[in-house]
């Protein structure tokens, strides 16, 4: 495995680009690390390989067909942990479990509408809509003094 530093006065952060043929157990490993390392980013997947996703970015993780996805406004990934531990990891003054299969990021929650039935309806950045379970709302409800 070949590294590589490049020095650039206008990046702000360091920023980690793997390139490779194919993906081995050795290159999880090193993106797992990397994401213990640091909760403001996470190791993603998409068409194009593996990226880095700023937690400040995601507008939601969820669950769907035994499979993880984090979604931004930019657009869907795959993620290679369980939803519980990402829960665990993310930092929980920006991050709520809105149901057993979704975590929101409270930043990114623009309208959040109350039924009469009990749930919430909840409207994300990027027009992206979900429900709250009932089982979650009154945890909603006090996380924004409903």
């Amino acid at each position: 495995m070949k590294f590589e530093v490049s020095i650039d006065p206008s990046y702000k952060e360091p920023k980690i680009i793997i390139l490779t043929d194919k993906m081995t157990d050795e290159i999880s490993d090193i993106m797992k690390r990397l994401s213990e390392a640091r909760m403001d980013s996470l190791a993603v997947f998409s068409e194009r390989g593996v990226e880095i996703v700023e937690c400040k970015d995601i507008v939601r993780i969820y669950a769907e067909k035994q499979k993880v996805f984090l979604q931004t406004v930019a657009g869907i990934y795959t993620v290679r942990s369980r939803l519980y531990e990402l829960e665990a990891k993310l930092n929980s003054q920006f991050f709520v479990r809105i149901s057993n299969s979704e975590i929101v990021n409270i930043k990114m929650i623009t309208n959040m509408d109350i039924s009469i039935t009990g749930t919430i309806g909840v409207l994300l950045a990027g027009n992206i809509k979900t429900y709250a379970s009932r089982r979650y709302v009154s945890k909603i409800k006090k996380l924004f003094g409903i």
